[in-house]
């Protein structure tokens, strides 16, 4: 990787934007080159900043003119959530060294040559989340002393989203479905009646808890579709912490392994999508259960906060630097290809559906604590749909 690269943070002044643009505009041959690109494309000066686009660029982000995003960086344009922490913009921050696109082009500029990598970014638009996953290339090109780079950007977000969905699908059907199927056979075998009865009821929550993670899946195709509906009710906070728990205290996540809910935690109720909270408390609950030992504890908990309520999730583990920079990014995993969904679902359903906000820190002192942030009034009028 080249995360420990130097980045030009220089920026071109929008004279000088001007005048390469007139540059390129004046190259026939150059114009006939980009035009024959199919596909998302632009043209970038030494300092990356857009000097030129195709029509398929700007189809891409919804705007009619190049002069929108003209001297921009690419993740200012498609407005990446990290390209206005630092005041340099895109490429200047934390997180943009493990960026894909970013780096593909600092590899171009570095060694002359094309260059070419995936990348996943999150953007904000209209106040929601929205997750690309690029095959990102960069072209270097010299033409009379002037260094430029040609930007293509394939689009693998579907692509990406359906081998994601269903690798995580499989897994986790075949699993529920292959722990139902156990309990059937030492329920053939089970020869007291009573043991019977207990094996028949741990059976009926299996068969359940098989018809939540199809459910699961299909809300999350609808969640990226931006088709999913909300029916947003009264929800008493510890009532829901209390059903994350026992929903996920059989999962085998959960062996060995202690939830409690902070003594200190005041209920309190707020207005919301009681199935999609629950979502993503159990996600939050999994992934602190898969992060903590045997013996360990995780401990769950809410705050009033007057007119918000804040519901929290912890355990002892820190996470490094590097995760921590992409934890919220579509594809992103620890546990392997196509399992990256969680920590991402997390995000869409608290920000995009539930109007929340979701953050976490992790450190020596504290571990890994989750926190979710909700208005206790729902804001907006919300969907109302019985499909949940």
């Amino acid at each position: 990787m080249e995360e420990n690269t130097p980045i030009n943070e220089q920026r071109s002044t929008i004279e000088k934007i001007i005048t390469e643009r007139n540059f390129i505009t004046s190259q026939e041959f150059l114009q006939e080159l980009f035009g024959a690109i199919a596909g998302i494309a632009a043209i970038l000066d030494s300092n990356r900043q857009i000097v030129a686009s195709n029509d398929d660029f700007l189809k891409a982000l919804g705007i009619g003119s190049i002069y929108s995003i003209l001297g921009l960086r690419p993740g200012e344009a498609i407005m990446c959530v990290n390209s206005a922490v630092e005041t340099s913009g895109c490429g200047t921050s934390e997180a943009c060294s493990f960026c894909g696109a970013m780096n593909v082009i600092v590899v171009s500029q570095n060694t002359g040559r094309k260059s070419q990598r995936e990348a996943r970014i999150t953007s904000m638009v209209d106040g929601q989340l929205k997750s690309w996953d690029l095959l990102v290339t960069s072209s270097p090109v010299k033409i009379k002393d002037h260094y430029f780079y040609i930007l293509t950007l394939e689009d693998k977000s579907d692509e990406k989203r359906r081998i994601t969905l269903e690798r995580i699908f499989f897994h986790d059907i075949l699993n529920t479905a292959a722990g139902l199927n156990q309990l059937l056979q030492l329920l053939k075998e089970a020869p007291d009646p009573e043991e019977a009865q207990e094996l028949i009821k741990i059976s009926e929550e299996a068969s359940k808890g098989l018809i939540e993670e199809i459910m699961l899946h299909r809300q999350m195709k609808a969640a990226e579709d931006g088709d999913l509906k909300v029916n947003i009710v009264p929800t008493g906070t510890i009532a829901a912490l209390k059903t994350a728990i026992d929903k996920i205290r059989f999962h085998e996540v959960a062996n060995g392994k202690t939830i409690i809910i902070h003594k200190e935690s005041v209920d309190c109720t707020l207005e919301t999508d009681k199935v999609l909270l629950q979502r993503i408390l159990i996600n939050l609950l999994k992934n602190a259960l898969e992060a903590t030992q045997n013996g360990g504890i995780v401990t769950v908990g809410t705050l009033d906060k007057t007119d918000e309520v804040k519901l929290w999730v912890k355990n002892d583990l820190v996470i490094s630097r590097e995760i921590q920079l992409q934890i919220f990014q579509r594809s992103f995993s620890t546990k392997g290809a196509g399992r990256g969904i969680g920590t991402y679902s997390i995000r869409l359903l608290s920000e995009n559906y539930l109007k929340g906000n979701v953050s976490f820190v992790s450190n020596q002192e504290e571990g890994t604590i989750f926190e979710l942030e909700f208005k206790k009034r729902f804001p907006g009028i919300p969907g109302i749909s019985t499909d949940n």
